[in-house]
């Protein structure tokens, strides 16, 4: 699968954050260890102060939406691969042993899978109706927050992160000229109302500040795709940035199950330590499962 330079940055950028986030900060957070003199500079230095939390996590996944939206729109195919991994973290969360480790970030590639079949409706549209797309899409992801708010909270939780597939969306047809310009602007704006909505709505989104990783997310994504320069595309270029993108899937899907237990192993080393070689060994993990969804990864019409 080759990725736009764009692609690269914002799914490496956002595997990055997100690794992060949710590899070290969760772990800290839900275990009894002292906290790295590190990771509370930055929660209390540059998280704070621009409004995110957990540690930068959320925006990761947020931006990786973005990617995985924008993406989706612009081929106009389907990756068989992250079907397989839809799969995987399904089977995954069925059984109790791994369900609360995969529950953690694994529901975003499903809001991927989602997507395809957003992009391959709103194919069939005329070109001059095909904003009706990414509004039904809307409308839809609200309709769900509001119904599961308080029986399914998990579902309106994710169902509120949903937006940010359809802003990916927006910025390849603003970009494509199947949109204009105003009618995008208008329809992120409507899509980031829906995430605002569901902070009042979900009890258990409420005091996050979502809306503003929100922002963040579809502002960078249009920053990238509209306004790439040339030391983007040099950035882009670098083995290990092309690398994480490529597998930026699989890492953020096994960050939490597979580097949740390393870290529990190496509690008696140092955390400087043991999160290096937590970070490797979910690596390890990422590329063997890449290697294995390659045996499926071809690309059928969306």
């Amino acid at each position: 699968m080759r990725l736009t330079n764009a692609e690269v940055l914002l799914r490496a950028g956002g595997m990055v954050l997100a690794g992060y986030g949710y590899l070290a900060g969760l772990w800290l957070d839900t275990r009894d260890t002292p906290t790295p003199p590190g990771v509370t500079w930055l929660r209390e230095w540059v998280a704070r102060p621009l409004g995110l939390g957990e540690d930068f996590g959320p925006l990761g996944l947020l931006l990786m939406l973005v990617a995985a939206g924008y993406l989706t729109a612009r081929r106009g195919r389907v990756d068989v691969a992250l079907f397989v991994l839809a799969g995987l973290t399904v089977a995954g969360y069925l059984l109790p042993a791994t369900r609360d480790l995969v529950a953690v970030t694994g529901w975003t590639v499903l809001l991927v899978v989602i997507g395809f079949g957003g992009v391959a409706v709103t194919g069939l549209l005329p070109r001059p109706a095909r904003w009706l797309g990414p509004l039904t899409q809307l409308v839809l992801a609200l309709a769900v927050v509001a119904a599961t708010a308080t029986a399914a909270p998990g579902v309106a939780a994710a169902a509120s992160f949903y937006p940010l597939v359809v802003a990916g969306q927006l910025i390849a047809g603003c970009s494509t000229g199947d949109l204009r310009p105003w009618t995008g602007g208008l329809l992120g704006t409507a899509g980031l109302a829906v995430v605002a909505l569901a902070e009042h709505l979900v009890p258990t989104l409420d005091g996050w500040w979502y809306p503003v990783a929100a922002t963040y997310a579809g502002l960078l994504g249009a920053v990238a795709v509209l306004f790439a320069g040339p030391t983007a595309a040099r950035l882009a270029t670098l083995p290990p940035v092309r690398w994480a993108a490529t597998r930026a899937w699989e890492l953020v899907l096994l960050a939490v199950p597979v580097g949740h237990p390393l870290l529990d192993l190496l509690t008696t080393v140092p955390f400087a330590a043991a999160f290096p070689l937590a970070v490797l060994g979910v690596a390890a993990a990422a590329e063997v499962v890449h290697q294995l969804t390659r045996l499926s990864r071809r690309k059928v019409p969306a």
